[in-house]
Formats: structure tokens, C-alpha cells, sequence
């Protein structure tokens, strides 16, 4: 994404779109309440309807919408959808539209206030550059294949080989590491990796790495893993091995406040609950404050995102942290505390 313009005095930014990978961060950073300025195409009928003589043109407008919701429609679309409070004579104040946002779209928005973890997050979005790398977690039956980029973690594919278990048989050799071999090939046919990293039992790294071809091996990291499960994945990214890759990752960030709120639930250092957690902020008790996607979408769904706005701007001018978390392993995580948790500045009665 790039940055037309910042001023955030006035509480305005102007974007431009040039990755699919923008589209997912904008729908976290546009928030209910804001105001979007975009172009957009509308249908105007021009005529007399009890003539008869009435048609249909689409029209080019500048709009201005207060925004009520937003959503990705697919992969390449994203929905904005509010009430129009500044457009042409032709397009009624108080009407209802929406603009479908894609690669090379520009617009502005303009919000009443840019928290820090706002900031944080429209920083994140123009670093964002769509650099990925690839996961493969494998021991001699199976291996799973799995994406890791800014917008989160995507299982790619997996895979499964039959296996002569015989006393002595060294039939699994090339078994599962050729068609994991095959896979790298046909996954960066279609994708660009930064790194490839390799997770396995160690006794099986050397089967695979004596016939990993250069061009995959200059870029491979491997690491030790006991567990052969998609559900490692998550897990695999708190790894020492992977902080120089990671070091810029939303995924690392998420994964280590989750590591801290675990460490402080465990020694009664922690809030959670959105009531609790409210109480708590008022008292100036949270120093970083956790809410998760989930959670944010559902307070704007059943209206008490207001309550939950205010409750993180709180937070925010306490010079708290705040974390929006949004990958799917870790929320569920979050979502099982109920959505929202504080760490506290001291333990409360």
C-alpha cells in the first residue's frame, strides 16, 4: 500500500492500493464511524417515468461515506458500505452506498482520532511488501504445506505416502521427500517465498536435504520438531530459529503477547472479560490490553462497539499497548478468555 498523503492532525490519510495483501490489512484499519472519500460508479436513471422515456446511465462520483460496515467480499474485493454525507446534487445526503476497493484503487480516510495502535497498524500495512515464506512440517508419511505472510497463516496442501515398514527396508527414502520435493516446485511456480522452512523429527532432515535441489536449499531453515500436525505451525513461529525471519512479522507479535497473557493468567496477573477488563482500564490497572478480531467484529455486530472503542483509546492514552489479534490458531486461543484480557500494572483484590 502507499501513502498519498498523512496528516494526522486533521485525522486524515490518503492510500492507494497495489497489493491483494492491502485489502486485508484496510479491513481492520476502516472502522465503523470513520469517513471514506473514494470514486465510485453509480446508476442514475435520467428521464420522466410517466413518459416512459427513462434510462439508465452509470455515472463517475466522488463520494463521502460515513462507514457502517466493511467487508472482504473475496480475495481481490473490498466492501465499504455506509450513508453518504457529501457527494453531487445527484446523489442524496442520507442515502445508502458502497465502494468496492481493489488493486489501484486511491481514497481517503478520515477518522476523529489515529490512536497509536491504529498508527501501529496503518505502519504495518505500508511496510507490508507481500513477502512470504513456506512452512512444510513432514516426517516419512506425511507433510503438511503451509503459507505464512503478513495476512496470516494458509494451509496450502498436504500430503501422504505409503511406507514399507519391514525390518531394514529403506523403501521410504525417497518416498515422501520426492513428492515433497515435487510440491515445493509446483507451490513456488505460483507463489514468491522469502524462505523455506522445514520441520521434522531430526532423524529425518538428512533424507530430505540430500536431494533438495540449491535453488530451495539456500533459503531452507530447518528445525526440530516432534509434532507432525498443521497445529504445530502456529507454534513454530515463537522458534529463536525463526527471529531474524519473523522479526517483522504481525504473526510473531501476536504470538508472543499470547505467550505473556498465558505466563500472566498462570500467576493471577491477568483481566479478561469485557466487563472485567472495562473496570480494570477505568482504574488505570491494564497495561496492555488484547482484543480479538472476533471479538471487535461481534461489538460492532450486537452495538457495544463504542463501549469497546473507548475502552482501548483508554487504554492507548495510559501509554498501555494495545494488540488487535487476528490469526485464526491464536484467536481461538483469545476467544476462549472471552475475547478481550488485560495484563495488570499490580494484582487486584
Amino acid at each position: 500500500m502507499l501513502s498519498l498523503k498523512q496528516d494526522f492532525k486533521s485525522g486524515l490519510v490518503s492510500l492507494k492500493i497495489n497489493l491483494l495483501d492491502d485489502l486485508w490489512y484496510l479491513s481492520h484499519l476502516i472502522l465503523p464511524g470513520d469517513l471514506i472519500t473514494s470514486k465510485t460508479e453509480r446508476k442514475i436513471k435520467i428521464g420522466d417515468d410517466s413518459s416512459g422515456n427513462v434510462r439508465v446511465v452509470r455515472k463517475i462520483y466522488v463520494l463521502t461515506l460515513e462507514v457502517e460496515s466493511v467487508f472482504l467480499q473475496d480475495a481481490s474485493v473490498l466492501r465499504v458500505k455506509g450513508m453518504v454525507v457529501r457527494g453531487p446534487e445527484e446523489v442524496p445526503k442520507g442515502s445508502y452506498h458502497s465502494f468496492s476497493l481493489g488493486l489501484g484503487d486511491s481514497f481517503t480516510l478520515s477518522k476523529s482520532s489515529w490512536p497509536n495502535y491504529l498508527r501501529k497498524r496503518l505502519s504495518e500495512a505500508l511496510k507490508n511488501n507481500s513477502q512470504s515464506f513456506l512452512i512444510v512440517v513432514f516426517d516419512r508419511e506425511s507433510a503438511f504445506f503451509a503459507k505464512v505472510s503478513q495476512s496470516g497463516i494458509v494451509h496450502l496442501s498436504k500430503l501422504s505416502a505409503s511406507v514399507e515398514k519391514k525390518r531394514f527396508s529403506n523403501s521410504d527414502v525417497s518416498s515422501i521427500y520426492d513428492l515433497i520435493v515435487s510440491e515445493l516446485k509446483r507451490l513456488s511456480s505460483s507463489n514468491t517465498f522469502t524462505s523455506f522452512v522445514f520441520a521434522s523429527p531430526s532423524f529425518f532432515r538428512p533424507n530430505l536435504e540430500k536431494i533438495l535441489p540449491l535453488d530451495f536449499k539456500k533459503k531452507a531453515i530447518f528445525l526440530s520438531s516432534n509434532i507432525v500436525d498443521p497445529s504445530v505451525i502456529s507454534k513454530l513461529l515463537s522458534r529463536p530459529e525463526l527471529k531474524s525471519l519473523l522479526s517483522d512479522q504481525r504473526l510473531r507479535s501476536e504470538q508472543s503477547f499470547i505467550d505473556l497473557i498465558l505466563e500472566k493468567l498462570s500467576k493471577d496477573e491477568l483481566v479478561y472479560g469485557f466487563d472485567d477488563v472495562k473496570e480494570s482500564s477505568l482504574m488505570g490497572a491494564v497495561s496492555v490490553l488484547g482484543v480479538s478480531d472476533s471479538f471487535l467484529k461481534k461489538s460492532q455486530e450486537e452495538g457495544f462497539y463504542d463501549d469497546l472503542d473507548a475502552l482501548i483509546k483508554s487504554v492507548d492514552s495510559a501509554r498501555g499497548e494495545v494488540h488487535i489479534i487476528q490469526s485464526a490458531p491464536l484467536v481461538k486461543i483469545l476467544d476462549g478468555l472471552g475475547g478481550i484480557v488485560g495484563v495488570l500494572r499490580w494484582k487486584q483484590n
